[in-house]
């Protein structure tokens, strides 16, 4: 079999691709080449803002009002609300992180403050981007591997004319990437002091009802989407309908005709009494416009409720894996079964000119609701990526994953495709065709090959620091073709004698694409800029469990 992942250079292009976290606040979604089935929904970039009002109001002081208890029906008749008071209590967040030794920003956001003692609400893909369920979501690999950042910092505005100011430190409260929401909270200033929460006493606006809402009623939207400069901006529309979404129920989106862009997101969406309804959090072209879709305000009262009382919050419409997830390669094919996925025209490989590749394979172990990772490679370069919700049941005869060129024929070469499930995305299954020649795996055979755990291990684990235990994001893993002389692969290393090589994430975790054989000797090596390397052999025997937990320690 061709070890698609094991080579180095293509590993470090998979995680450059991957790791490559923009400023997400509210530019999700990406048309991706490779379509899985069942097939995930497309998220384009918002649309242009509206220009920002030159003739705002001065301020005026806030009086700050006490919140309703989460669950408390809102007064919805209650006397409009000045928008200087919505503009004060919309913040614009930072988020940072150490690079070459200073704190940057890496992307900004909005956000909403709820109550005087600095309670935020906001996005999560702005203050929680790895936060799970979130990815699937959206269908966006890239945040399945994005960093959390270092710090979150609160900026408030004074006027409508002048930036907002980094005021506060905040830190996360709350998350649920399945709603796209977090809650911070505010904890210090600049400097980093602690502060009493009970004597910031800041503006903040009142918790509605999402329910209450109707077809055609005015929203007023309020953030800092960043294309219109560094000052607020204030747009308005109306309710145009509402969304569904799979478990989290009815009503779980506000569709509204009112701009919003990007950096708008987690910032205000209001009714006329001046009451948040929806949070803004993306947006897709329309005939004739865009519409743009708002989180329902009524699903983020157990993030607040959490938040509040200081306890974890786990998202209840996030599902686990089962850990028993199995995928057996098939057939290649010409096309698929509509009524049962299974292959029309089965195929070991494709002339020149194809413009469409499909593979067909057996499934077993799996849970509505968890995630897939589907990972298309040409000749050892990642072409595109997907990530997806399964919703095919526990089991299946068949289930078909395609790649095209949008009628075009797809290039000429060496294909596989890769399947991973699970929060922690395990390898669970991987097929290989040619396209214009033929294909010729590991052993020398032509044809598709298919491989999972059975007669192999699988190794995973955590690599840390020897002193501290703590967790070394960004170690490596490298290991090498039986038979390799280690230490002359260090001194000179080489692709084409790596095996499997994996990248420890921030919390030290690693994983090997590639199962090792039993009774078979592998050299092998971690390393860290800063660190000495750990080098030694792994062998395991029949007596060995299928799923092997490796920690490594590396000494300074």
């Amino acid at each position: 079999m061709k070890r698609i992942q094991n080579s180095p250079l293509q590993l470090l292009f998979f995680l450059l691709i991957l790791f490559s976290f923009t400023a997400m606040a509210c530019q999700l979604g990406s048309a991706l080449e490779a379509t899985p089935t069942p097939r995930a929904r497309d998220v384009d970039d918002d649309e242009e803002e509206e220009p920002t009002p030159t003739n705002e109001p001065e301020p005026t002081p806030i009086v700050a009002e006490p919140t309703p208890e989460v669950g408390e029906e809102p007064d919805s008749g209650s006397t409009a609300v000045p928008i200087e008071r919505l503009q004060a209590a919309t913040v614009q967040i930072f988020a940072k992180q150490v690079i070459n030794g200073r704190m940057q920003t890496i992307w900004t956001g909005s956000g909403t403050i709820l109550s005087p003692d600095g309670v935020i609400l906001t996005n999560a893909h702005v203050a929680a981007p790895t936060s799970p369920g979130l990815a699937t979501l959206y269908n966006d690999p890239e945040l399945l591997f994005g960093d959390v950042p270092d710090q979150l910092v609160v900026a408030l505005s004074a006027a409508a004319d002048q930036p907002p100011t980094e005021t506060y430190i905040a830190e996360l409260a709350a998350a649920d990437g399945a709603l796209d929401l977090a809650v911070i909270k505010i904890t210090a200033d600049l400097d980093g002091n602690a502060l009493n929460s009970a004597d910031l006493d800041l503006p903040f606006v009142e918790v509605g009802d999402s329910n209450s809402i109707n077809l055609g009623e005015e929203i007023r939207i309020l953030g800092y989407p960043g294309a219109g400069g560094e000052t607020i901006t204030f747009t308005r529309g109306n309710v145009a309908g509402f969304e569904s979404q799979n478990r989290v129920g009815d009503r779980a989106w506000i569709k509204t005709d009112a701009t919003i862009s990007p950096g708008n997101s987690g910032g205000l969406g209001v009714n006329a009494a001046g009451q948040i309804i929806g949070v803004p959090s993306f947006g897709q072209e329309a005939i004739g416009g865009a519409i743009n879709r708002l989180r329902a305000i009524n699903f983020a009262r157990p993030l607040l409720d959490a938040a509040a009382a200081g306890t974890s919050y786990e998202s209840p419409f996030v599902v686990a894996s089962t850990g028993q997830e199995t995928f057996t390669h098939l057939t290649w094919a010409d096309d698929y079964s509509d009524e049962d996925q299974c292959a029309i025209g089965p195929r070991d490989s494709y002339p020149g000119n194809t413009t469409f590749a499909v593979s067909i394979f057996e499934y077993s172990g799996m849970a509505d609701g968890e995630q897939v990772l589907v990972a298309w490679w040409l000749d050892d370069e990642l072409m595109t990526t997907s990530v997806f919700e399964w919703s095919e049941g526990p089991a299946g005869d068949c289930t078909a994953f395609y790649f095209h060129n949008y009628g075009d024929p797809i290039p000429d070469g060496n294909y596989a495709v890769e399947i991973y499930t699970g929060g922690d995305l395990e390898f669970v299954g991987i097929a290989e065709t040619a396209v214009g020649g033929a294909v010729v795996n590991n052993n020398g055979n032509n044809g598709s090959t298919n491989t999972g755990s059975k007669g192999g291990v699988r190794v995973e684990g955590e690599i840390v620091d020897a002193d501290s235990g703590k967790p070394l994001k960004g170690a490596v893993i490298f290991i090498l073709q039986p038979g390799t002389d280690l230490e002359a692969w260090l001194d000179n290393p080489t692709d084409a004698e790596v095996y499997a090589y994996a990248e420890a994430d921030q919390k030290g975790y690693f994983f090997l694409p590639e199962p090792l054989l039993r009774d078979v000797e592998y050299p092998g090596v971690a390393g860290l800029s800063g660190y000495h390397n750990s080098e030694g052999y792994l062998l395991f025997t029949a007596e060995d469990p299928d799923d092997f937990y490796l920690n490594l320690e590396l000494t300074k």
